[in-house]
């Protein structure tokens, strides 16, 4: 069996990345990278970018920061699915609470090993949720009832990160929402509770700002015509993966 480890998207010999390098190490982990990508101008854009779609769904681009980062966790799952292991997926701004040990890591590995399911260890919003699985570290990995949003710290195999590959060969999306919207990946977004890992931004972002741009009433009417259309699939993929868990 191979064991997890923890696999960085960071920018390969920066002081984030030897931050993050000796944050893991200290607590016993070694660790594989996936480069970092950054895009210096709209003239690089990738061919998985769907622009128009973007456009026409919510009225503004993504920021080439945004675009970067989805890109970088693509080449991630890319990486998950070669080395054909569960892998921790860590931005270099995470860090991990001393619940999270090597041993506690590979518990919370072997449980959704096989699945398609995502773990996260860190969220930004914290919505209430049934308990799927305590394990003997201590840690659950609960299903909760609302999307968690974040792209932080998250657990998953390589079923899991081939489904979120093929999905994202036209994304429009950013990396959390896309992570979130399981009605079109088809992954089951999980918690490791409590909450493994945090988040330390140094109150800065490599993504950068966004400044919406003002869009007439009628873009604004059908961007929420067809976010109530995707929130209606989102709600029936939750329903049957929730019954499928056991949890209904």
């Amino acid at each position: 069996m191979n064991s997890c480890k923890p696999l960085i998207i960071t920018e390969p010999g920066s002081r984030r990345h030897g931050l993050i390098t000796a944050h893991l190490e200290e607590k016993g982990f070694s660790t594989l990278v996936s480069s970092a990508v950054f895009l210096a101008s709209s003239d690089e854009l990738p061919a998985e970018y769907d622009q128009k779609t973007r456009k026409r769904l919510l009225g503004y681009d993504l920021t080439l920061g945004e675009i970067g980062c989805f890109m970088a966790h693509r080449n991630a799952w890319k990486h998950v699915v070669s080395l054909g292991a569960v892998c921790l997926i860590l931005e270099d701004d995470a860090r991990l609470r001393p619940t999270l040990s090597p041993a506690a890591l590979q518990e919370l590995a072997d449980a959704i090993a096989g699945t398609n399911h995502i773990v996260r260890l860190f969220s930004q919003r914290h919505p209430s949720a049934k308990t799927w699985k305590v394990l003997p570290c201590g840690l659950k990995i609960v299903r909760p009832s609302m999307p968690g949003y974040s792209a932080v710290a998250y657990l998953l195999g390589p079923v899991a990160a081939a489904a979120l590959i093929a999905r994202s060969e036209s994304f429009w999306q950013t990396t959390d929402d896309f992570l979130d919207n399981e009605g079109e990946h088809g992954g089951v977004v999980m918690h490791a509770m409590p909450e493994p890992a945090w988040h330390e931004d140094e109150g800065r972002s490599l993504i950068g700002a966004r400044v919406k741009p003002s869009v007439p009433w009628y873009v604004k009417a059908r961007r929420e015509w067809l976010r109530a259309g995707r929130n209606i699939l989102a709600a029936r993929h939750r329903y049957q993966a929730d019954h499928r868990l056991g949890l209904r």
